[in-house]
């Protein structure tokens, strides 16, 4: 069984118990995978160093209006953030 930890933040964490509704596990958790992604702040300019961070997270997280998840660090990108322990 996969851990809702990962869905903090996530638009559709409100699936997973957090509703009024009776819907106790999002739909997309099932078929999501563990991924790598690089995470830039919504209204942050992304040639900005360090704009970039590397984070872990589920394939189906999406933060509208917070965030935006790019599966591949785009090559503009200036002094990217990298998750520790990564070679």
């Amino acid at each position: 069984m996969k851990s809702t930890a990962t869905c903090a933040g996530c638009g559709d964490n409100f699936y997973n118990g957090h509703n009024n509704l009776g819907v106790t596990k999002c739909w997309k958790l099932k078929a999501a995978r563990a991924v790598r992604r690089w995470r830039l702040g919504w209204w942050t300019t992304p040639t900005t160093e360090g704009a970039f961070t590397e984070v872990k997270t589920y394939s189906c997280h999406h933060e509208t209006g917070k965030y935006a998840f790019y599966e591949h660090l785009p090559s503009f990108a200036i002094d990217p953030i990298r998750l520790r322990g990564k070679k």
